[in-house]
């Protein structure tokens, strides 16, 4: 079935490392399959040079230049990819269209996202949290009570094909690691204790793709047996869970619908991360995944899964059928329907 909305903008570029922009890469995936004309208004100039650049031009996306409002009809709607150049372009967006989305997949608000829904610029607010629209709902209502902003929560795609199920990793080391951006909230501080002190009956091996000066300023040079890289020009992300039989990942922040979840699940990579967030909605303790309070938690379920591989096993299946459950084509081409006929009845 088409979608009921014909075509959709978006300000900003796909990309193939990084939360909100791996996102917008299989959203545009799907929006494709739905029959949705995708146009794309980049923020910066050096979208040709983007790795997905020839993707999206083969997927028939439709690349304007940067900061071209002028392709902007008032039936038409832009969507904002957890995008703050999105919320400073507000203003001029608004004179072209009023069916302005955005999308925050943060668990806080920004200071300008605040100030643009006091003005009434953001038409509608997606979620892809539940738990983050009950919480950030009310907040924004508070600042500008119009019944007409829509608050809405979608189920984000995730394009399974992109990262392939895994079952014949090396038993010549027991594989571990932690993927992010590079960014120090990223990490805990304990994190370089936790990967010492769990145990394996095989020469454990590390690698931190995400790695900079300020994780390294954070928590201290890592042991000769982890490895890091930059980022994913380094060690792609198939590379990555292949390496990786469990994703062993504390970090300081909280998360909202963390990306790599579905990577981890995909590739059969067991989760043990922090009991909070959107973790809690997208892990099933004990059956797809470990949800750990303190740093022995860590420990213990990360030794858990190096001595017990057929646990493992079965852990990495059930997560791998979790992850359609949560991010496949069908739940989320319904919720996207869902949204798109809101979008159509917002006022021009």
């Amino acid at each position: 079935m088409n979608s009921s909305l014909k075509r959709l903008f978006v300000n900003g570029f796909p990309s193939l490392y990084g939360g909100a922009g791996t996102e917008l890469h299989h959203q545009i995936i799907l929006w494709r399959k739905m029959g949705v004309e995708v146009h794309l208004i980049p923020t910066g100039d050096g979208y040709r040079n983007e790795r997905l650049y020839l993707e999206m031009v083969k997927l028939g996306v439709i690349i304007h230049a940067s900061g071209d409002w002028s392709v902007l009809e008032p039936d038409d709607a832009i969507l904002g990819f957890c995008n703050a150049e999105f919320l400073e372009n507000l203003p001029q967006i608004r004179k072209r269209t009023k069916k302005t989305v955005f999308i925050n997949c943060m668990t806080w608000l920004f200071p300008k996202e605040k100030e643009l829904m006091k003005d009434g610029q953001i038409a509608l607010f997606l979620y892809q949290n539940e738990e983050v629209r009950q919480k950030n709902m009310p907040i924004l209502q508070a600042l500008n009570g119009d019944p007409a902003i829509r608050f809405m929560t979608f189920k984000p795609y995730f394009h399974n094909d992109s990262f392939p199920y895994i079952t014949d990793r090396t038993d010549e080391y027991f594989g571990c690691g932690r993927i992010s951006r590079q960014d120090a909230d990223k990490f805990a501080r304990n994190t370089l204790h936790i990967y010492e002190y769990f145990v394996a009956p095989a020469f454990k091996r590390g690698l931190f793709l995400g790695w900079g000066d300020k994780s390294r300023d954070k928590i201290g040079a890592p042991y000769d047996w982890i490895r890091t890289a930059r980022d994913q020009t380094e060690v792609s992300q198939q590379d990555f869970y292949r390496h990786c039989k469990i994703i062993l990942q504390p970090t300081d922040t909280t998360e909202n619908w963390p990306r790599i979840g579905f990577e981890a699940m995909a590739s059969g990579s067991i989760l043990i991360v922090d009991n909070r967030g959107g973790w809690r909605q997208m892990v099933q303790h004990g059956k797809t995944g470990w949800l750990c309070d303190h740093e022995r938690d860590f420990i213990y379920y990360a030794s858990k899964m190096a001595y017990e591989p057929h646990l493992r096993d079965d852990m990495a299946e059930a997560a791998r059928q979790r992850g359609l459950e949560l991010g496949g084509e069908q739940a989320s081409r319904a919720s996207w329907e869902e949204i798109f006929e809101t979008i159509g009845q917002l006022p021009e």
